[in-house]
């Protein structure tokens, strides 16, 4: 029986896509055809269209796409070809670096080869992936809006930091700075809305409801925070481990064991979606302060000997162990290190911050 399996590496502006066929019991690899597409609906079709063509009406063959997680870029690729009943599987972008060795230079092309053959070599890692539900879906919508209001805000707060030094020294400049602040209130409004339009999406549906009120009863994961979580895990769906979730957001530790490269240092991934992370950074720092549910244990990982940015790392990385264990084990979280079932009678959401 063969399967093709299409590579894709997917950027901002196109995506590469090659197509390789692969029969089981044979170890020989043979790659079929090469394409090249705008990362957008017209390319999606042309996508799709080419990979029907590659099976020629043939039974026995069937067709995975697998491409890298790449933050938004990938979703509207991944979610076309959900819509049209074909198999995708969206894998971590460093545990596929990781697995095909070192590569000198970038190349699209082979890349995409490289994406497909991880493919092949680990199809028992294979999750399929699932498109959100038209809720998370706008939910996101609201969450990235969220998000560019707030970049907004803080281009417009370095200008007011200019315009303050110059304001008593020019008429013009003093009008200036009294409009932008005023823009920044403007802003700040819509960010308090936007927040409102999330928490009323939330709180219609049982399953998000519940999950929303799980991660707020850890103190430190606000609203941001936690929207992210069921964001951009389909509210937990995508991901089978612990693991696999710190390493989407770049905090898990990957020990380096090859040739000469024995004793070295575990690192973390750079590949990851740098808003997730900035905002867990957040979070993070909000745990290790004092009062805060991580701080006694940083503090024993610092006296340790542990440097402050890995023990930093840890508390990030623990802080999603924790919001994993809370959403599988149905449970809210205690100050006390310890945990109770959730019993409520309504299932609404503890929306108040």
């Amino acid at each position: 029986m063969k399967k093709i399996i299409i590579g894709i590496d997917v950027s901002k502006e196109k995506c590469d896509a090659t197509a390789i066929s692969v029969e089981k019991g044979i170890p020989e690899v043979s790659k079929l055809d090469y394409i090249c597409i705008e990362n957008r609906p017209c390319g999606f079709r042309k996508l799709l269209s080419w990979s029907r063509k590659l099976v020629k009406d043939t039974a026995d063959e069937e067709i995975l796409f697998i491409c890298e997680t790449t933050g938004a870029y990938d979703h509207s690729m991944c979610d076309y070809l959900y819509a049209k009943g074909m198999d995708i599987w969206r894998e971590a972008a460093l545990r596929i670096k990781w697995s095909s060795g070192v590569r000198k230079g970038k190349d699209d092309t082979a890349d995409s080869l490289m994406i497909a053959e991880y493919a092949m070599r680990h199809m028992d890692k294979m999750q399929l992936y699932e498109s959100p539900d038209k809720r998370i879906s706008e939910i996101r919508a609201a969450f990235l809006y969220r998000r560019s209001l707030e970049q907004d805000k803080v281009s417009r707060l370095v200008r007011v930091r200019e315009l303050e030094a110059t304001a008593g020294k020019s008429k013009t400049n003093t009008s200036i700075l009294r409009d932008v602040k005023k823009h920044i209130r403007n802003i700040e409004k819509s960010i308090r809305e936007c927040e409102e339009m999330i928490r009323s999406l939330i709180g219609e549906d049982e399953a998000l409801s519940r999950s929303y009120s799980h991660l707020d009863s850890v103190k430190g994961l606000g609203i941001v925070n936690i929207t992210a979580l069921i964001v951009y895990t389909n509210n937990f769906r995508s991901f089978r481990t612990s693991r696999q979730l710190a390493s989407y957001w770049g905090v898990a530790a990957f020990r380096c064991k090859s040739g000469t490269s024995m004793d070295k240092r575990s690192n973390v991934g750079y590949l990851s979606n740098p808003m997730l992370k900035a905002y867990l950074t957040q979070a993070a720092l909000h745990t290790i302060a004092v009062n805060g549910i991580f701080h006694e244990y940083y503090q024993r990982l610092i006296d340790a000997g542990k440097p402050r940015p890995v023990a930093f790392n840890n508390v990030k990385n623990k802080l999603l162990h924790l919001a994993m264990s809370l959403i599988r084990n149905d449970m809210d979280y205690e100050e006390n290190h310890t945990h109770k079932w959730a019993r409520r009678d309504t299932l609404q959401p503890r929306l108040t911050h």
